[in-house]
């Protein structure tokens, strides 16, 4: 075997002094965080709660929108240009105010040609309605003349037979007969030409009539169209329908619109409800009338509330029931914002435990458990769970501990993982 030099000596020496440095550097940094380096941890009372498995209340978790009562797209019926559309998104108005025109003048001049209109047929009915008068004036008065007439005639009568008799006795001259039938003549033509002047009055007060039925039907006419100028020309003025406030402004002044055009779209933010789909399955728990508490997170609320209405028909590609839900008592809501419900659905064995006992660091959530260390005394062990819901004061946890584990329920904030402790009895 070859003899090492002075200097190859030198060599295994430091590769022996480097090989032991690290070996005790590895070992000071993997031992156990736990290992005591100077004194002992003194140790905290705590209280301590074994957890058992109990009955608890499952609840039916529904969600949905917030969506305005009141809401509607505001357009007009007319052709024109847009005369007044001042208001902005996030303006208020009230009900009954003026919120848009629209340049109508055409409208209006038909509405003063239709006015035009009533006015002639009007005329036309009074004219009418006069030359009845006095056609009915002239009957009344042929009527009369009927009456002496016949009265003539039958005197007329009496005197050609009496004549006619004296005449066949010789008491009387010819000429004196025939002055009777003269007379007769002339009181029968008189009836008969008082009887043709009745069948003209009486024809012309038909004629007078039909006329006046056909000049109230054009002054109806002229009447409705009118009416239909007018309605139209109130088009031209876009009221508000319910106290509110402007969501979008689809318009502006200046622009032709015809009608159809959209120009504003409103909503009432003081009259909301929250809508939600419900599947058919979880239909049975939702009835009318139920109250409920609705969560709505983004202000950090609940708000009592009660079912109002279950829309009876199912949305054909979801197959489900749009539920309505009025809410009431806050000014922080806003029309879209996201609110849930909890619905009880029964009951099923679970653990729960104080949410005083819950640790929380960042997104994760533990316990301290009671266990004992190499020494047998107790210390506390940070154990993460998984949880559930909240109600009472306790939370569900649903993974993380089992039935008969010991956690501590008080002097969370002064404990580490692996703390020695003393149990108050």
């Amino acid at each position: 075997m070859p003899r090492l030099s002075r200097k190859g000596w030198g060599f295994v020496l430091g590769g022996t002094v480097l090989l032991a440095g690290g070996t005790w550097g590895l070992l000071h940094f993997t031992r156990t965080p736990q290992a005591p380096e100077t004194a002992a941890v003194p140790a905290i009372a705590v209280n301590t709660l074994t957890v058992r498995s109990q009955p608890i209340a499952s609840t039916l978790e529904l969600s949905g929108t917030i969506h305005p009562v009141d809401q509607a797209t505001l357009s007009t019926r007319v052709m024109g240009r847009i005369t007044q559309l001042s208001l902005e998104a996030g303006d208020r108005f009230r009900k009954g105010e003026v919120l848009a025109r629209v340049d109508v003048r055409d409208i209006a001049a038909q509405t003063n040609q239709a006015r035009l209109g009533v006015a002639q047929a009007e005329s036309a009915l009074a004219q009418t309605q006069a030359e009845l008068l006095r056609s009915q004036a002239a009957l009344n008065q042929l009527e009369s003349q009927k009456i002496e007439a016949q009265a003539a005639l039958q005197l007329a009568q009496i005197d050609q037979r009496r004549m006619a008799q004296l005449h066949r006795e010789g008491a009387v001259s010819q000429e004196r007969l025939d002055q009777a039938n003269t007379t007769l003549s002339q009181a029968q033509a008189k009836v008969a030409q008082v009887n043709a002047g009745i069948r003209q009055a009486q024809a012309a007060i038909q004629q007078s009539q039909a006329a006046i039925g056909q000049s109230r039907a054009a002054v109806n006419q002229a009447a409705e169209g009118v009416t239909s100028a007018s309605v139209n020309e109130s088009y031209g003025t876009i009221v508000a329908p319910f106290d509110g406030v402007v969501v979008q402004k689809l318009a502006y002044e200046g622009e032709m619109a015809a009608p159809g055009t959209a120009l504003l779209k409103v909503e009432n933010p003081d009259r909301l409800q929250l809508e939600i789909s419900v599947p058919e399955e979880n239909l049975r728990f939702v009835h009318v009338g139920q109250p409920v508490k609705v969560q709505v997170d983004a202000v950090n609320q609940t708000l009592n509330a009660t079912i109002q209405q279950i829309v009876p028909a199912a949305d054909p590609n979801s197959r489900s029931f749009l539920v309505k839900i009025p809410i009431d008592g806050s000014d922080k809501l806003i029309s879209g914002m996201f609110g849930r419900i909890a619905l009880p659905h029964g009951s099923q064995n679970g653990i729960s435990i104080p949410t005083r006992a819950l640790v929380q660091r960042g997104q994760l959530q533990g316990v301290y458990v009671v266990e004992t260390n190499a020494a047998n005394q107790p210390i506390a062990v940070l154990r993460w769970v998984k949880t559930g819901k909240t109600y009472n004061g306790q939370v569900e946890i649903t993974a993380g501990i089992t039935a008969g584990d010991r956690i501590i329920t008080n002097n969370i904030a002064q404990l580490s993982d692996g703390q020695p402790i003393t149990v108050n009895p």
